[in-house]
């Protein structure tokens, strides 16, 4: 069906229709604003909304949600602080469905929105341990879309593995790693685990549909199996926890005594 904004274009105006009216003076003040898009078939109400992301959100000051169609949101905050702490702990579910966030400055109509880009910490596996570095980390991120520097660099270390967020384009299949060279005869695959990944497409890797929305699947009729899958729970990367150190600096004795003196 043809999007009512613009049918306009192929209608004859009346002088009255074709004459502009001025809104620029009728603006809202400005707000601090998310829009967000479900990416889930069952209908959002912003109750459940409210209810689910209070706890997990815990803004300082007030936060007003309004449906705005489609399972789109709007989340408008009192404080930037807040909307830069729900940005910040991106990825966000719902039902295990990904929600996709965008600032938003109140103008641009909800169909031009495009809700193609998420934050993901994303860890670096299979790497040799003299490459474990956060330049290694940075290097291999921008291959993967935009990285996001952390304030403290001791986040993006891991046990065996390095981590890096990134904003990646969720219109295309992630990235589950790649080749790589560490040396003039040696190279080896580099995998990627997405941190608390959502629901997506086992088929195609698409975060914005289920294996059961997948055209491959259907055009099957029930014929594929798993072991066609090219994606799988293992993009699903392990539990992180950050309050573990996994590198603790010990001091010599020399830098002991030096520090007495």
């Amino acid at each position: 069906m043809e999007e009512h904004s613009q049918r306009w274009q192929k209608l004859s105006l009346t002088n009255t229709e074709g004459t502009k009216f001025d809104l620029s003076k009728e603006k809202q003040s400005p707000e601090f604003v998310l829009v967000g898009k479900f990416f889930t078939r069952r209908a959002i109400n912003v109750e459940a909304l409210a209810k689910m992301f209070r706890p997990l959100w815990r803004t300082r000051r007030n936060l007003e949600i309004m449906a705005a169609g489609d399972n789109i949101a709007l989340f408008a905050f009192e404080l930037e602080a807040d909307v830069e702490k729900v940005l910040h702990g991106e990825p966000w579910t719902y039902g295990r469905h990904l929600v996709a966030l965008e600032r938003y400055d109140g103008l641009k109509p909800g169909n031009e929105l495009s809700f193609c880009k998420t934050a993901f910490r994303i860890q670096i596996h299979d790497l040799p341990f003299l490459l474990l570095t956060r330049e290694v980390a940075l290097s291999l991120g921008a291959t993967i879309g935009t990285v996001i520097k952390p304030v403290n660099n001791s986040e993006m270390k891991g046990r065996n593995f390095v981590r890096v967020r990134v904003v990646v384009d969720i219109s295309k299949p992630l990235s589950r790693g790649r080749l790589a060279s560490w040396d003039q005869d040696k190279e080896g695959w580099v995998s990627y685990h997405y941190e608390r990944l959502p629901n997506l497409c086992y088929w195609y890797s698409r975060l914005t549909r289920n294996d059961k929305d997948c055209v491959v699947w259907l055009n099957s009729k029930g014929s594929l199996s798993t072991e066609d899958q090219q994606y799988g729970p293992w993009l699903r990367a392990p539990q992180f926890n950050g309050a573990k150190k996994s590198v603790v600096v010990v001091l010599g004795f020399d830098k002991q005594e030096s520090g007495r003196a």
